[in-house]
């Protein structure tokens, strides 16, 4: 028999705030971390000059000593993980390090502002002299994951991840999967990306990033917009606390919501091109896992980017799975792509719109791209009894993964 999993903390650095209070303050006011960079007008054959930034955080509660081996995308996890432990009432030390908790963050790639670096002093200089000795420490693909352990002092099990946008996602499934079969008490999971031009360009090749708004950053990304043109990568970090019942009892402490089940698979068809039948696949497959009918599900926290054929494919898998009659909005238009920690931010989200009684709209959106399959597209911020929601990420290379989760008291 499978053991259920509780989400007993959680942790947030986000483009609309340092904390999951003030992401959310800002999403309810519909607000927008979207900022114009002119300055990436050098980068040849870069059309997109569009980001979402994370503000200024405070570093000076870690360790000079373990700062120097982190990157952005490291601290800012390393601050979401704090916060996350801190509100499911665990200290680093003697609290983490036991055999049965995991360490579970992961990010696209190392930090790219440092191989930026690495490589333009290294052609520049003709090899590798005047490299810091720590940069390989900010460019290793387990960058995040080795970063937060050390930042905490832990020294038990880490895995790290890797699957682009649906890194933390991921995560947060493999946590579920590994609690409920009695391997592990507790998980941290989730992820982090940092914010840098070659990550615009990387969608801007592919044509999938929005290109004409660079002078209106404010109204982009627009999901499901019929104007909606690509996303806008933006950066910042998410973790949660999972735990067994037994684990959270033991401690007291009462759980945010419950991690009902997960789902990911590959379709292996195409490296860049949404496919409605994996998604479609995917979110059946949440739901047959997790024992749900998808009248259960009353409300569907889209991945949808902002990109054509994306929110296209995506709207009709939801359709398919869940009927006309389903709500749905993503919070990219308010954020960003915030890549690797996009799930596990989604994920708190929805959380806490199901803590608020509100479901959060979709932000830039509209008009309604008339040629959607159709669900329940919403611009205006929706009261809500629902116990349960679907968040999706999808990812290149045909990464699909869909969470069920649900108010705590549900069975």
């Amino acid at each position: 028999m499978s053991r259920p999993c509780f989400i007993t903390g959680m942790g947030a650095i986000s483009s609309l705030g340092n904390d999951v209070d003030t992401l959310f303050a800002c999403l309810l006011d519909g607000k927008s971390g979207v900022r114009a960079y002119p300055e990436w007008s050098q980068h040849r054959g870069l059309r997109c000059h569009l980001g979402a930034p994370v503000s200024d955080y405070d570093v000076s509660a870690l360790p000079r000593t373990v700062r120097r081996s982190m990157s952005r995308m490291s601290e800012m996890a390393t601050l979401a993980t704090l916060q996350a432990l801190a509100q499911a009432g665990l200290q680093p030390g003697a609290d983490l390090n036991r055999p049965r908790t995991l360490l579970a963050l992961g990010s696209t790639t190392g930090s790219p502002a440092t191989l930026e670096t690495y490589f333009k002093k290294l052609f520049e200089r003709g090899g590798p002299e005047g490299q810091l000795s720590t940069s390989f420490f900010k460019v290793m693909n387990h960058s995040v994951a080795a970063n937060v352990a050390a930042g905490l002092a832990f020294n038990g099990a880490v895995i790290s991840p890797s699957s682009a946008c649906s890194t933390s996602s991921q995560a947060m499934i493999l946590g579920w999967e590994l609690i409920s079969a009695g391997v592990y008490d507790r998980v941290i999971a989730g992820g982090a990306d940092e914010l840098h031009y070659t990550s615009a360009a990387i969608f801007d090749i592919v044509h999938a990033a929005s290109t004409g708004f660079n002078n209106r950053p404010n109204e982009s990304p627009r999901p499901f917009d019929a104007q909606r043109d690509g996303l806008v990568v933006s950066e910042g970090a998410g973790v949660v606390v999972l735990e067994s019942e037994e684990s959270m009892s033991a401690r007291g402490v009462r759980p945010l919501a419950r991690l009902v089940s997960g789902d990911y698979s590959c379709d292996g068809t195409h490296m860049s091109q949404s496919n409605a039948a994996a998604m479609a696949q995917v979110m059946r497959a949440a739901l047959r896992r997790g024992g749900v009918a998808p009248s259960d599900v009353g409300y569907v926290n889209a991945h949808a980017t902002g990109t054509l054929q994306g929110d296209s494919e995506e709207a009709a898998a939801i359709a398919e799975v869940f009927g006309a009659d389903i709500p749905v909005s993503s919070i990219k238009g308010h954020l960003g792509h915030s890549l690797a920690a996009c799930g596990a931010l989604e994920a708190i989200v929805s959380i806490r719109m199901m803590a608020e009684g509100v479901l959060i709209p979709t932000r830039n959106l509209k008009t309604v791209d008339p040629s959607l399959a159709k669900v329940q597209f919403f611009s205006v911020a929706r009261k809500t009894e629902t116990q349960m929601v679907l968040s999706n990420n999808f990812a290149f290379g045909g990464m699909s993964t869909s969470l069920l989760l649900a108010r705590p008291n549900v069975a």
